[in-house]
């Protein structure tokens, strides 16, 4: 008896090999810092390597969750197997054996299995927006700087939110799933209207009608929080979740009317947002100013209203540079 021959994820030429193989080494506990440089570097030299190791990690959350036995059970060392030829997929089962997590690789490729009905990648340019139908009825509509693509398969309807925001009024349809994968949270549905939001890592979701189950964490500790209408949550520092909170969906979801509402807000957080539609940027011109508080409804697409009426409802004024870059100072 002897040990499997432990796999080279540079002879893994297939994205969906190399991320599942990646996939088990991080939740093993063995990834050592050199290691995970190499991984890095993995998740940087492509797009496509970086999409489908996202794309493993949402479909491992969606497949389900485990209780904590079986959790356990993941991340004991199996037994020797006898060495035999292989073909690179079973080579790479045996890999990832040795990192200590082949129940994980087992759960993966039933989930990647199948070609979807209808797969589509839809993107806004700063300062768009867009509303697109599905095949299935339901309607995505994409805020400004926004790219997500969309696979039906007959037994899920998955959408990956890469950047920016959108809004998802889903056909109900129990018998297929309607997944949002944002980063490391994952969004579950069968139908019902939610806006999901994606900043970096930082995710919000939140609810206009029906209930959504929203998942988000590490694998061995995974937060999970349902919301209701008028309920939100969204990524804290540790990849949890926060718990759900109640939110004015209807201001929330303003940007649908090319609206922004600031409640007692503070100005650098207005303007960030106003900064999101992709004009000629806003600055603001230190701590003291970037603390002041507004309140109002703005257009996002006309950026010199927002600006013309700042000093009329805080104590500001505008300078305007030659490249058209306004920044906001102390009056």
């Amino acid at each position: 008896m002897t040990t499997p021959t432990p796999i080279d994820p540079d002879t893994l030429l297939d994205p969906r090999d190399a991320a599942a193989y990646w996939f088990a080494r991080a939740h093993s506990a063995r990834m050592d810092e050199a290691e995970r440089r190499k991984f890095d570097a993995w998740r940087r030299a492509d797009p496509a390597h970086d999409r489908e190791y996202r794309r493993a990690c949402g479909i491992w959350n969606a497949s389900g969750r485990l209780g904590a036995d079986r959790l356990r059970a993941l991340v004991q060392e199996p037994p020797a197997v006898a060495r035999r030829p292989a073909t690179a997929r079973r080579r790479l089962m045996a890999g990832l054996a040795l990192a200590s997590a082949a129940a994980v690789a087992a759960i993966l490729p039933r989930w990647l299995a199948g070609d979807p009905g209808y797969a589509a990648q839809y993107a806004t340019q700063p300062g768009q927006r867009q509303q697109v139908s599905l095949p299935d009825a339901s309607v995505v509509d994409l805020n400004t700087g926004t790219q997500l693509s969309v696979k039906l398969y007959a037994d899920r309807r998955v959408v990956e939110l890469a950047a920016g925001e959108a809004t998802f009024s889903v056909t109900p349809d129990p018998s297929r799933p309607f997944y949002v994968e944002a980063g490391g949270a994952t969004v579950r549905v069968t139908g019902t209207r939610f806006n999901v939001r994606r900043d970096g890592d930082a995710v919000s979701v939140a609810v206009d009608s029906g209930r959504v189950e929203v998942q988000a964490g590490h694998w061995w500790n995974r937060s999970q929080v349902l919301l209701g209408v008028g309920q939100g949550t969204r990524t804290v520092a540790d990849g949890g979740l926060a718990p759900p909170g109640k939110l004015d969906v209807g201001n929330l979801l303003a940007w649908h009317a090319g609206r922004a509402v600031f409640r007692d807000l503070p100005l650098s957080d207005a303007v960030a947002e106003m900064n999101r539609y992709g004009h000629a940027p806003i600055r603001v011109s230190g701590a003291d100013v970037a603390g002041i508080r507004i309140s109002g409804v703005f257009s996002v697409d006309n950026p010199q209203a927002f600006l013309a009426l700042l000093p009329a409802i805080a104590p500001v004024r505008v300078q305007t540079g030659a490249d058209g870059a306004a920044l906001i100072v102390r009056r």
